[in-house]
Parts: C-alpha cells; sequence; structure tokens
C-alpha cells in the first residue's frame, strides 16, 4: 500500500513551459504538488504566484527571464525557485512559507531583492544586482534561515535582517559597493514592546566598498565572527541613541576575531591575532582581531552557481535529473556548511 508521500513521488511530472502551457503561471494552476515545472530559455512578462509545493527550474539563469512588476510570489512551503533572472520589479522574490530553497538566481534592478517571512528557508547562490530602494536580502520575523553564497553588489542595501527574526545564518556572502549599509540588524517597535534580531551568526562574509559594513540597532545575543570588513567608510556601527530613549536597553554581542583592513597594529608572537583589540566604542570590541583577511571563494559574475542544474535542452527533458541532481547539490552545500560551523564553535570552547 503506497502512503501519502510515496503516492505523491509516484505521480510526480515535469511540466515543460512554454511547450506544455505557454506561461508559467499557467503551468502552476496546471501542476500538482511534487511536480517540477522546466521553464526554457526566453523572456516571461508575468509575475508568478507559487502556491503548490514545487520545483520552479530554468533552463539556464542568464537566458531564463521574468520580467517583472509586482514580483515572484512564493506562498507555499517546500517550493524551490532555480535558474532564472528576475528584474524590473518592486520586489524580485518574495517568499511566505518555510522550507523553500531559492538558489542560483539572478535579481536586477528591482526595488527589493529577496523579502523573505518563514522559517527553514535557504538562499543560496544568487546574485543580486543595483537593488534601487531596500535590501538586496531582507529577512522579516524570519527564523532558523540560512542565507549563504549570494553576491551582492551595487545596491542600496545588502542583508538586513529586521525586528524578531532570529537563530539565522548569514554566512559567506560577498557584499561590496552597497551605498547604504552592507548588513544591517534592525530592531523594530510594535507597541508594547521592541522586537529585536536575536541569536544570529554572521560569520565569514566579505564586506567591502560599502557606506557602512554593519550597523547593529536594537539587537541582541548575535555572533558576528570571521568576517572580512575592507574599506567601508564606516566599517561598524552601533549608534543606538534614539532607540535607548525609547527604553531599549543597549545591544550586546559577540564581536570577535574579525579582519579590519583599517587595523594598524602589530601581532608580536605571530599568531594571526593582533595584540590590541579593535576598538568600535567603548560597548563594542573585537578583543581578537585578524592580521590576515579570511579566506572566503570569489563568486564571480560569469559563473554560474553550483546550485543551479544544467539539463540538456529538448523538446521533452527527462523527469529524473532535475530534482535528483538539485537535491543532492543542495544537501550537500548545506551540510558542509552547518558541519564547519559545528567544528568553529566547539574548537572556540577548548
Amino acid at each position: 500500500m503506497l502512503t501519502g508521500v510515496e503516492s505523491a513521488k509516484s505521480t510526480s511530472r515535469i511540466i515543460t513551459v512554454p511547450d506544455d502551457y505557454p506561461t508559467i503561471e499557467s503551468a502552476i494552476t496546471n501542476a500538482n504538488d511534487g511536480d517540477t515545472i522546466f521553464v526554457k530559455k526566453g523572456v516571461y512578462v508575468e509575475n508568478p504566484v507559487v502556491n503548490k509545493s514545487v520545483s520552479l527550474v530554468g533552463e539556464d539563469r542568464d537566458s531564463t527571464v521574468i520580467d517583472v512588476t509586482a514580483g515572484l510570489k512564493v506562498e507555499r512551503d517546500n517550493v524551490t525557485i532555480t535558474g532564472f533572472t528576475i528584474y524590473d520589479g518592486w520586489h524580485g522574490i518574495t517568499v511566505s512559507a518555510n522550507c523553500c530553497r531559492i538558489s542560483g538566481n539572478k535579481i536586477t534592478d528591482a526595488t527589493n531583492g529577496i523579502v523573505l517571512f518563514g522559517c527553514k528557508n535557504n538562499i543560496t547562490g544568487n546574485i543580486l544586482k543595483s537593488i534601487g530602494l531596500s535590501s538586496a536580502i531582507q529577512l522579516n520575523y524570519a527564523n532558523e534561515n540560512l542565507i549563504n553564497n549570494n553576491y551582492i553588489e551595487s545596491c542600496t542595501e545588502g542583508i538586513q535582517l529586521r525586528a524578531g527574526s532570529s537563530d539565522n545564518t548569514v554566512t559567506g556572502n560577498i557584499v561590496t559597493n552597497c551605498k547604504d549599509v552592507a548588513i544591517r540588524l534592525l530592531g523594530e517597535y510594535s507597541p508594547p514592546r521592541w522586537y529585536d534580531p536575536s541569536g544570529n551568526t554572521i560569520m565569514r562574509n566579505n564586506i567591502s566598498n560599502s557606506g557602512c559594513g554593519t550597523t547593529i540597532y536594537g539587537s541582541n545575543r548575535n555572533i558576528i565572527s570571521n568576517n572580512n570588513y575592507v574599506n567601508n567608510t564606516v566599517q561598524f556601527s552601533a549608534n543606538e541613541d534614539y532607540y535607548l530613549t525609547w527604553g531599549g536597553n543597549r545591544s550586546i554581542n559577540t564581536i570577535n576575531e574579525n579582519y579590519w583592513s583599517d587595523y594598524n597594529a602589530t601581532d608580536a608572537n605571530g599568531d594571526g591575532i593582533g595584540d590590541v583589540p579593535y576598538v568600535i566604542d567603548e560597548n563594542n570590541i573585537d578583543q581578537y582581531p585578524l592580521m590576515k583577511p579570511v579566506v572566503i571563494p570569489a563568486f564571480p559574475d560569469s559563473i554560474t552557481p553550483n546550485a543551479v542544474p544544467s539539463p540538456t535542452p529538448s523538446p521533452e527533458p527527462q523527469p529524473e535529473p532535475f530534482p535528483t541532481t538539485l537535491v543532492i547539490a543542495t544537501a550537500v552545500s548545506g551540510a558542509f556548511v552547518f558541519v564547519g560551523l559545528i567544528v568553529y564553535f566547539k574548537k572556540r570552547k577548548h
């Protein structure tokens, strides 16, 4: 007797756009949970709403384009979006769901990039450029998400964790040339209390050439470690004067073992840690500043992220390669990230 899960797997299909249906939206309408919608190269002028647990897979990231106005919306758990260029919208992608995977996409010339409400989502290997009003990636009351290996360039703001967004991991990202802030942790007042981003891990990110590298405002119990802060106008800001007038308590976070390009002290014993702390202000100090940058793999624009499958174009794509390749690639990538973090913290404790 087949279980519900086994039954869904045995009946899942690959639907091809435009062969089977002319638009992405019509393909979603006619899909069932567990199906894969394979979208061939082309420009699709629409605002798809993904309200089923499907995998939406573009044939080629740079040549499979969704020209949006409102943006692509994900409103169902367990959705995968991969292999698209999305541009010219209010939002690039909005995720109001859990356990979704947004990987290997390029989002440009939008007002907002990826806006996330929900838990346990994986935002990996995306390129975001020229996001003009708000953040390239924004988390709102979003918990336990992985923001990993994204390339963010020439945006107003890079990555923002706001309000009650907690226990997220932001790692391996390159954030450069942002006009305002590269990574912002921002508390929000909603009467009768403040909701603060807390328990987040900001680790092993390249943060460079931006107005401000990182700001914290009404944010507590976050770990900010092993990041490279290079040539930002202000490397790190923790100005909370206004927040304190509203009855908030000064934020307390762990800031250590980062590389600061404007750190000029010595390392007499050659252990790779500066001899004196890097002082941000009287309340925020990196006690163990690194003398050399952390090695973080480059993510050039010309290379398609590994998370994007590379199917061979054909009138009838074979069912097996797309879901299998995508799941294996993403699972391996996620496993390395979390194992690495666990090993790091065990070493610190000893």
